[in-house]
């Protein structure tokens, strides 16, 4: 039922492991650093077929190694669900940190069984004691976001339940001006009506195609928040990502650009204004300017 090559979830899960990003050809091996603070593993969902979707057990397993922890107590308690609708069922985890499931920083990945055998299993994520100098994007919907590849559950019982969060290692920085005029034209000079200036704020990342599917979706939500490394939340109006992929290998080069409300707005000039003076015998010249009439 997991939607092949579309994914919905800032971790994903799949059901075979070699369908991981690393394990993939054009990849070589190299695992994507999905990062979450330490205690922590990243908000995800899996949508599955009906029937026996009761999650029976998580574990945590490090990567590259044997060890690994059973996390389904830890799971539970910080709000996994599971969620029926007509035609699938929804497995949810919001991943509020810290909730005491990572023990220890390095890369690690799940393993997600339910109570009809179904193991699945979750991309690499690597887990960070300090996360300064990162930046943070949130973004969630008042309701559902369905579509025909199924949904991204974010309300339960009237309640959001569900909020994505990313934590990229980049800072924003070089914003965009811009400036926008309406008027018109008369014997040579322009006379504005209506001018607007905005700010456009820029940050560049390197993203796999699954990061790059689930942050095409952050221009579609309700709401978008971005905390820089300076703990300041700007409150997104406008999101938008541009992904150029890389001559070889697996990442793309993303540009990230976003507003909020830094719009400033001025309707019409002012011409006169000096004083009390102004056109003295209604002849429509410059005789009310003060400065030609200091004399």
């Amino acid at each position: 039922m997991i939607q092949k090559n579309n994914n919905l979830s800032v971790l994903p899960f799949y059901e075979r492991s070699d369908e991981r990003h690393h394990e993939r050809s054009y990849a070589y091996g190299a695992v994507y650093p999905l990062y979450t603070p330490l205690g922590s593993v990243p908000p995800f969902q899996i949508i599955r077929k009906h029937g026996g979707s009761t999650v029976s057990g998580c574990r945590l397993m490090k990567y590259q190694d044997a060890s690994y922890w059973n996390i389904m107590p830890q799971l539970s308690e910080a709000g996994l669900k599971v969620l029926t609708f007509a035609d699938y069922d929804i497995i949810v985890f919001p991943s509020v940190a810290p909730m005491n499931i990572t023990p220890i920083e390095g890369q690690f990945y799940m393993e997600l069984a339910t109570a009809d055998g179904t193991v699945y299993v979750s991309d690499v994520f690597t887990v960070c004691g300090a996360m300064d100098g990162f930046l943070n994007v949130q973004w969630w919907d008042i309701d559902d976001l369905v579509m025909d590849a199924g949904r991204i559950a974010y309300a339960y019982q009237g309640e959001n339940i569900y909020r994505n969060t990313l934590w990229l290692q980049t800072q924003l920085g070089k914003p965009d001006y811009t400036f926008e005029e309406e008027g018109e034209t008369r014997d040579g000079y322009f006379y504005p009506e209506k001018m607007v200036s905005g700010k456009t704020y820029r940050f560049t990342i390197l993203a796999s195609e699954y990061l790059c599917d689930v942050m095409r979706f952050i221009r579609l939500s309700d709401f978008v928040f971005v905390r820089d490394q300076y703990n300041n939340t700007y409150r997104c109006d406008t999101f938008l990502i541009t992904p150029k992929w890389e001559t070889q290998g697996d990442l793309a080069s993303v540009e990230v650009e976003f507003t909020c409300d830094t719009v400033a707005k001025k309707v019409g000039r002012g011409i006169f204004g000096l004083g009390d003076y102004g056109d003295f015998n209604d002849d429509y010249n410059n005789d009310y300017d003060i400065t030609l009439n200091e004399e």
